[in-house]
């Protein structure tokens, strides 16, 4: 009886461990992002990372439909859970404008889990947006429009799509992320890194409908998806 005290003990102990290391992941990683002098270029150069990723791998997005799409959403995340899973993220989304795409709008992304999790991987999802409908729908409730699009996000090392009307996921992940879990995920709207890139007050409606001139690196995050490379 002792002895299996003892190893209940190291067990809980180990896993206290981990879960710490865990929240302390999430609190730098979501801190990312936020202390630079020009926190906006951050999150474009996460977009355009995901984005790249996405475009390299083995599953790329067709140049004809990033060129049909009203919006594209591009997130860098990272994923870690010992029973205690957390996802997080950061990037851009951008608007097609008669005269090309909008400026970039600073986004996050949140998701909790509960279950039998263990692993940690980075994940690069891009969403091709077909529908302005849908696209606006995305911008104003983004975690309720996730969830109807999971079951997308691949498991353990390998690259995932979910096609069809009226967007596109698609998910890049390398690393090992296994178990059965539950949990939500949402989008957010980063309105204190906007603000600061486009002046106070400056709304993601604002910026994606072209009231504001390109932050640096906006242009050549538009010439990236304008070559669909």
């Amino acid at each position: 009886m002792a002895t299996r005290s003892k190893t209940a003990l190291m067990t809980a102990r180990k896993l206290a461990s981990s879960i710490a290391v865990i929240v302390s992941i999430a609190a730098t990683l979501g801190g990312v992002g936020c202390k630079s002098q020009n926190p906006m270029l951050e999150y474009i150069t996460k977009g355009r990372d995901a984005l790249n990723s996405i475009q390299t791998s083995g599953a790329p997005i067709p140049e004809p439909e990033l060129k049909s799409a009203v919006g594209v959403a591009m997130l860098k995340c990272f994923q870690a859970g010992v029973v205690l899973g957390w996802m997080g993220g950061n990037g851009v989304v951008v608007k097609k404008l008669p005269s090309g795409w909008s400026p970039p709008a600073a986004i996050g992304l949140v998701k909790g889990d509960f279950g039998a999790l263990i692993g940690a991987q980075q994940i690069d999802i891009v969403m091709v947006f077909n529908d302005a409908t849908t696209f606006d729908k995305f911008l104003t409730d983004g975690s309720y429009f996730y969830a109807g699009a999971q079951g997308t996000a691949a498991a353990n090392t390998g690259i995932s799509t979910a096609s069809g009307p009226p967007v596109t996921t698609y998910i890049y992940a390398a690393g090992l992320y296994g178990g059965a879990s539950i949990g939500g995920m949402g989008i957010l709207l980063k309105d204190e890194i906007n603000g600061e890139a486009y002046g106070a007050g400056a709304t993601v409606l604002d910026i994606l409908n072209g009231r504001f001139p390109q932050p640096p690196g906006g242009l050549e995050l538009a010439k990236r998806l304008d070559s669909g490379v």
